[in-house]
C-alpha cells in the first residue's frame, strides 16, 4: 500500500509519530492504494533470525498480506507510521472518509484489516 498524496511524517496527538498531509484532499478522493511493486514481503518464520530491532520494527510497522498467510508486507513509504482512529479520515480502499487540509493527521481503522486490534485498544 502507498500513497498517491504527498505526506510528511510529525509528532501525533494519537501515538508517537503520525502521516500529516501535504495537500488538500476532498472526501471521496483515493490517496492510497495497493502497489507490491512497493512493497517488502518477510515470511514470519524468519523474524527469529533477524536482529531483534529489524524484527520488532518489521513486526509493528507492517501488516499480514491475508490472514493467517504469515508473509508481512511492509511499504516503502509513510503509509506504515497511519495511526489508528475510530474516527478514520481514509477507509481501508484508500479513500478519503472527510474533507483533509494540509497539515491534517491521517489515520485509518485499524479494525478494517487486523483481527488482533480489539486486544491491544482495550
Amino acid at each position: 500500500i502507498m500513497f498517491l498524496i504527498d505526506t510528511y511524517l510529525d509528532k501525533s496527538k494519537i501515538h508517537g509519530v503520525g502521516v500529516f498531509s501535504k495537500e488538500n484532499v476532498k472526501k471521496g478522493d483515493k490517496i492510497k492504494e495497493v502497489r507490491p511493486e512497493f512493497e517488502i514481503e518477510f515470511d514470519v518464520k524468519n523474524l527469529p533470525k533477524m536482529p531483534l530491532s529489524l524484527a520488532k520494527f518489521i513486526d509493528t510497522h507492517s501488516y499480514e498480506r491475508c490472514l493467517g498467510s504469515k508473509t508481512y508486507v511492509l511499504g516503502i513509504d509513510n503509509e506504515k507510521y497511519i495511526n489508528h482512529s475510530d474516527n478514520p479520515s481514509v477507509d481501508d480502499d484508500g479513500i478519503a472518509l472527510k474533507n483533509i487540509k494540509i497539515g491534517d493527521e491521517i489515520t485509518i481503522d485499524y479494525r478494517d484489516f487486523d483481527v488482533n486490534v480489539e486486544t491491544w485498544l482495550t
